[in-house]
């Protein structure tokens, strides 16, 4: 069956702990003007293909050099980005993979009154298990991406921008879940004060995935998505920030309507510091993501998977600076999932099966780190996670133990 489950993008980030340990270890290594890092991480997972049916246990080693410059010069900046990693696991070395990361961006001030922003960037790596039906050997994911924005109304209350982005994601077993995607998006923006903003966005973004089989053989397929957002910055005090994006999304499958999607999605984050040594956050994404697909032969011949998912995501985490070099920090993760899968069959001439399930996953993270000076960085952070049975997921739990060390040249 040529089926990758569904990846909700936004909430990946929030569950990978080990995915966050492989990168450099100093947190404010990209906000310096020129520096270069390089890291060690070693993270054992209890249960490393997320499947309690078929639990693994593993090392991970993870090597990573990165470099990087963040320059203005008059009124353009420039900010560039290069890594490279070695993971290697001790237990299932089919998995033994390398990565990297490449990344440039130049922002310009045009006359008295305009912003150019180009970006464009590359990258390659192994996904989560989680989000994979083939666990059983090395599917890379490579992407490219660029994109422009352009912004009139710099320093009064009233600007508006447009732009356009491409990205290209192509995997090097399940090609059927290769996709381009090109967008385009307008907005404005109203500063009531210097302390916040409130911005209205319409987007669109038009995916083709060429190699998807749909049923009666037909290959191919396109996914229409518009949004209208109204996203907003608001400094409440020199110790809390909110910023948030709501919105009316439509998602169109032409080829399968039963995927079409009409309703609300969004994000909130708040950040609070009360005092200098302690500070929270808190955030939350709602989205969707019904690309996943794919065939399979049966009694009934060729069958046709529909897959929908809708993603509600809350994230919190505390952290407390013990000293100018010992911090610690504690967060919790909780996703709760609605998914639909159904079966048709151009043989039968419908849909013979259908499936909706209500998944959910929570994860608890303790960590500590240690900086004995400027360019050396130490931590260990321990994770215990677990996720119910669902459509496009198998029951697991695990525990993760990760430590690091980093050493930065700026």
């Amino acid at each position: 069956m040529q089926h990758k489950p569904i990846v909700v993008r936004s909430l990946t980030l929030a569950l990978g702990m080990a995915a966050g340990l492989s990168g450099i270890g100093s947190a404010n290594a990209e906000e310096l003007p020129l520096y270069l890092a390089l890291s060690q991480s070693l993270t054992r997972d209890s249960n490393l293909l997320r499947d309690n049916s078929k639990r693994s246990s593993d090392t991970i080693s993870t090597t990573t050099v990165a470099a990087g410059l963040n320059k203005a010069y008059g009124r353009q900046n420039y900010r560039l980005s290069a890594s490279a990693s070695r993971n290697a696991y001790s237990e299932n070395s089919q998995f033994d993979n390398d990565g990297y990361a490449v990344s440039a961006e130049v922002a310009s001030e045009v006359g008295s009154n305009f912003k150019v922003t180009l970006n464009a960037g590359a990258s390659q790596f192994l996904p989560s298990f989680e989000d994979q039906f083939n666990r059983d050997e090395r599917n890379t994911e490579r992407n490219r991406q660029a994109s422009v924005d352009v912004r009139y109304g710099l320093y009064g209350r009233w600007s508006v921008n447009a732009g356009a982005s491409y990205s290209k994601v192509d995997y090097q077993i399940t090609e059927s879940e290769n996709k381009t995607s090109n967008s385009v998006f307008a907005g404005v923006r109203y500063l009531p004060s210097d302390l916040a903003y409130i911005g209205l966005t319409l987007y669109r973004t038009d995916t083709n995935l060429p190699n998807r089989v749909l049923v009666g053989g037909v290959v191919g397929e396109d996914i229409e998505r518009t949004s209208v957002s109204l996203d907003t910055v608001w400094q409440v005090t020199g110790f809390s920030r909110l910023s948030g994006r709501l919105g009316m999304t439509s998602e169109k499958h032409p080829q399968d309507r039963r995927r079409d999607f009409d309703g609300l999605t969004g994000s909130a984050s708040w950040n609070f510091t009360p005092a200098g040594k302690v500070s929270y956050a808190l955030s939350w994404v709602r989205d969707t993501n019904n690309e996943g697909g794919g065939t399979v032969d049966s009694i009934f011949g060729r069958l046709y998977a529909a897959n929908k998912r809708l993603t509600n995501s809350l994230a919190a985490t505390a952290t407390y600076q013990a000293t100018a070099k010992i911090k610690f920090n504690v967060g919790y993760t909780h996703a709760q999932y609605e998914e639909d899968s159904g079966l048709e069959s151009a043989a039968v001439g419908g849909q013979i099966s259908s499936d909706e399930q209500t998944g959910r996953y929570n994860a608890v993270s303790l960590g500590v780190s240690y900086q004995p000076i400027r360019s050396v960085g130490l931590g260990c952070d321990l994770q215990r996670y677990d996720r119910t049975q669902s459509v496009f997921s198998r029951a697991y739990d695990g525990n993760t133990v990760a430590c690091r060390a980093s050493f930065t040249i700026d």
